[in-house]
């Protein structure tokens, strides 16, 4: 079972409705660091989404050891601005989604940033949690001086079909990307400029008819 947490009191709450799920709003978090209750928040999500689709750096299944180490590079990397992090919760505080965004510190190179992982629980997938995301990605760029928003993805998954469903553009392919079962995969590294995925991500929320919702009326 998902262990539920606090929703931040900076969170912002957008109207995005599940009703077999009995969710009415999505909150979305920017949190500083990973206290004890996050950290296992996280592990649950990342060990659920991993049952469905591998995480790129993962097997289809998590130890202990792993998880831990991803935990303690995640809080390093949080603590020397090296990235930032992305928590969404449902309005019931259970953490379905997660994005992890990789700044880079080269002057030469701050006007670009990584979406270094992205999950969100299979239930709720489909609808307007992901655009929400990426306009909470977009923005967070915009005030840090980001204008290049990049990924890299393995070819010919579902995923590579929602990125280009979101605007990212192939600049790259590395024909061994990713190796599994004796197998070798190539990947796709995509790239969209970060106002023009805002842009984009408002006419999707906007069409779907969602709206961020002011504290009073979450």
């Amino acid at each position: 079972m998902q262990r539920t947490h606090d929703t931040p009191a900076d969170a912002r709450r957008y109207g995005i409705v599940f009703e077999q799920l009995n969710t009415r709003h999505v909150s979305y978090a920017w949190p500083r660091d990973v206290d004890a209750t996050l950290a296992n928040d996280i592990i649950a999500l990342m060990r659920l989404t991993t049952q469905a689709s591998p995480i790129i750096g993962f097997g289809t299944q998590i130890d202990d050891a792993q998880a831990a180490a991803y935990i303690e590079e995640l809080r390093a990397n949080l603590g020397a601005g090296k990235c930032r992090l992305l928590e969404i919760r449902s309005d019931g505080g259970a953490l379905i989604g997660l994005c992890t965004i990789r700044r880079n510190l080269n002057p030469n190179n701050r006007h670009i940033a990584d979406l270094a992982k992205g999950m969100i629980d299979e239930r709720y997938r489909g609808g307007a949690v992901l655009s929400a995301a990426f306009l909470e990605m977009s923005e967070r760029c915009m005030t840090d001086g980001v204008e290049v928003m990049t990924l890299d993805v393995r070819a010919g998954t579902r995923a590579q079909r929602v990125w280009e469903h979101y605007g990212f553009e192939t600049y790259g392919v590395l024909p061994d990307y990713a190796r599994a079962n004796g197998e070798s995969f190539a990947g796709h590294f995509m790239m969209q400029q970060v106002p023009a995925l805002r842009e984009r991500v408002e006419r999707h929320l906007e069409r779907a008819g969602v709206a961020l919702l002011h504290v009073a009326e979450a």
